[in-house]
C-alpha cells in the first residue's frame, strides 16, 4: 500500500495522466509546452496514520526522496523517519506545510471526513491529496469543489466514498485526479503473506505470546 501511495504521488507530480494521453494520441510534447511537472525531492509530506503502512511510506519518502515527513498517529511515536509528529488539534497547521497529504488511517467515527472543506482550505494550492485507505475519510463533495476551484493541486484516489465509483461522479473527468479501483493492498505474493501472518498468530496463541495485529474494539481497528 505504501508503494501504491508513492505511485499516485509520482503520477500526480510528473503528469503521468497527460503523458499516457499523449501516447494514445501519438503526440510528442516536450518541456517547451510547460507541462505541470514537479519533483518530490526535499518536499514535505504529511502522513495521517503512521502505523505499519504509513510508517513504510515515511521510510520511502525520507530515504528515497529526502522529504520532510510530518506524521499524525494516535499511539506510537517512535518512527525514526518522521521528522515531527502532530496531533489532531494541529492538523490544519500541518496541512498548510505539506506538499503531499497521504491518508493511511483506519475509518472510525473519529476519523470520518477528517479531510473536510476546512482541511482542504488549509492545504497549499499546489498540494496533492493521496488516499490509499478509506473513501469515508474525505468529504468527497468538498474535494470536488476544491479540485475544480484550484484550491489544491490534485488528488490520487485508491478509495472513494462509493465503490465502485459511479460513472456519473465528477471525479472521473477532473484532469487533476488519478483514480485506481481500491487495489493498493494487492500484490503478487498477497496470499503467501496472509498465510504467514495467520501461522504466526497461531504459534503465538499456542505459546501464550502477544498476538500480532490485534483489533482494538473501542478504537475501531
Amino acid at each position: 500500500m505504501a508503494e501504491h501511495a508513492v505511485l499516485l504521488m509520482l503520477a500526480l507530480a510528473r503528469d503521468l495522466r497527460g503523458f499516457l494521453q499523449d501516447q494514445v494520441e501519438r503526440r510528442w510534447r516536450f518541456l517547451a509546452d510547460e507541462r505541470p511537472m514537479a519533483q518530490l525531492f526535499e518536499k514535505t509530506i504529511a502522513i495521517l496514520g503512521v502505523g505499519v503502512i504509513g510508517g513504510n511510506l515515511a521510510q520511502i519518502c525520507k530515504l528515497g526522496f529526502g522529504m520532510r515527513v510530518l506524521g499524525m498517529t494516535r499511539t506510537r511515536r517512535d518512527n525514526p523517519h518522521v521528522d515531527r509528529y502532530f496531533d489532531r488539534a494541529a492538523l490544519h497547521t500541518a496541512l498548510g506545510e505539506a506538499d503531499v497529504v497521504a491518508l493511511c488511517l483506519a475509518l472510525t467515527p473519529m476519523t470520518e471526513r477528517i479531510i473536510d472543506q476546512a482541511a482542504l482550505a488549509a492545504m497549499k494550492p499546489t498540494a496533492y491529496l493521496v488516499n490509499v485507505a478509506r473513501g469515508g475519510l474525505v468529504d468527497e463533495e468538498a474535494l470536488i469543489e476544491a479540485l475544480r476551484a484550484g484550491c489544491i493541486g490534485g488528488a490520487g484516489l485508491d478509495a472513494t466514498a462509493v465503490e465502485p465509483l459511479p460513472a456519473e461522479c465528477p471525479l472521473w473527468a477532473l484532469p487533476n485526479v488519478i483514480i485506481t479501483p481500491h487495489v493498493a493492498p494487492a500484490r503478487d505474493r498477497l496470499n503467501e503473506h496472509l498465510v504467514d501472518f495467520w501461522c504466526q498468530n497461531i504459534r503465538c496463541f499456542a505459546e501464550h505470546a502477544p498476538l500480532p495485529g490485534l483489533v482494538g474494539r473501542h478504537a475501531g481497528y
